[in-house]
């Protein structure tokens, strides 16, 4: 393919295109000349079901006054009667990276291929990327991904096919922070799925990993205790103070001790919280009577409970700890801090009950 001086990518590919030229050699010359997107591929498929190969790339846009490539687009050669009708399908966006045609196959489970874009958007600490579905819907190409994908740092894409004639599922799946202050990552994903009535592929709730890190564990907890799911939440806690394959960020140094006293002070307000002192008092002495270190400071929290005028009640107690946490908030709030990819925890969140 030989260009004609002045040309961009896109009018390159027409001109090559309109005279003949051989499209099983176009991708191969399009990489070598760097005219391709990064990650993008190029492909001919029939688009629009009517018998003909159409071809389809990401390319970058025309060279700046340093040869630097602009932004680029998605476009598609639509063979129709003999010739090939240009459209661009996906264009540049503002503060977005080229788009980048990422898959060419059969998504809605029709027989027909569509096109999935990636319009990528890279910051200091993590990649991100919105995705795009376009199928052929009459006159022209359209996007038909729904929802916002640009919040998952470090994206991953599959596509789980649903078999002969069903649609395929589009799960991309958030890998984490690139990093150190970020703290450990926990993976989550959504799933978007092809609905027939809307014509569109919908997401589905985000799904969390099983924790592999004992603070994620820990948060586990504190949302069961939150819900008021007691059995639950003492068994994660349990967990926190004694599965030995929980990992733990070793970046701010070893902070088993502190999270494994901190599930304990919980323990015992959650058995309080249903009325079970005995088990409270139990717990204190199993697991928190004569801690040393900074893993005390958590010990002294399950006391200010117990040692509580019991006439004024478990909300008044809580009021107390919430005020000694103000007062010593590096000692006790400083342990849960697992980087800024993980909570924030306020004194209000260490005795949540009013």
């Amino acid at each position: 393919m030989d260009p004609t001086d002045g040309m961009t990518p896109a009018d390159s590919v027409s001109a090559y295109l309109d005279i003949g030229g051989d499209p099983t050699a176009l991708a191969a010359s399009l990489f070598d000349r760097g005219w391709i997107s990064p990650t993008s591929i190029a492909v001919w498929t029939d688009i629009d079901d009517d018998g003909d190969l159409d071809f389809s790339a990401g390319l970058t846009g025309p060279p700046d006054a340093q040869g630097i490539a602009l932004r680029g687009s998605v476009i598609l050669w639509r063979c129709q009667g003999g010739s090939y009708l240009r459209s661009e399908i996906a264009s540049a966006r503002a503060d977005f990276g080229p788009p980048a045609l990422r898959e060419a196959q059969d998504l809605t489970g029709d027989g027909t291929p569509e096109l999935l874009v990636a319009y990528p958007l890279c910051g200091a600490h993590a990649c991100f990327a919105q995705f795009a579905v376009f199928l052929w819907d009459g006159p022209a190409m359209a996007d038909r991904f729904k929802g916002a994908s640009d919040d998952m740092p470090y994206p991953e894409l599959s596509i789980e096919p649903g078999g002969p004639g069903a649609s395929a599922d589009i799960k991309v799946t958030a890998t984490g922070i690139g990093s150190v202050g970020a703290g450990p990552y926990r993976i989550w994903s959504r799933t978007w799925r092809w609905e027939a009535a809307a014509r569109s592929f919908l997401s589905g709730e985000p799904v969390v990993e099983a924790p592999r890190y004992r603070i994620h564990a820990l948060y586990d907890a504190d949302d069961a205790f939150a819900k008021r799911d007691t059995s639950t939440a003492l068994s994660l806690y349990l967990r926190v103070i004694e599965d030995d394959s929980l990992l733990d960020w070793q970046t701010t140094g070893e902070r088993r001790p502190e999270l494994a006293a901190y599930a304990a002070y919980r323990r015992v307000l959650t058995f309080l919280e249903s009325g079970d002192e005995t088990s409270a008092r139990a717990e204190i002495d199993l697991r928190l009577e004569g801690l040393r270190g900074p893993a005390s400071a958590y010990a002294e929290l399950a006391r200010l409970l117990l040692t509580a005028d019991p006439d004024r009640g478990l909300p008044q107690a809580c009021g107390d700890v919430r005020r000694h946490v103000a007062e010593h908030s590096e000692a006790i709030l400083g342990p849960l801090d697992h980087g800024y990819a993980n909570r924030t925890y306020l004194a209000a969140d260490i005795c949540p009950v009013s």
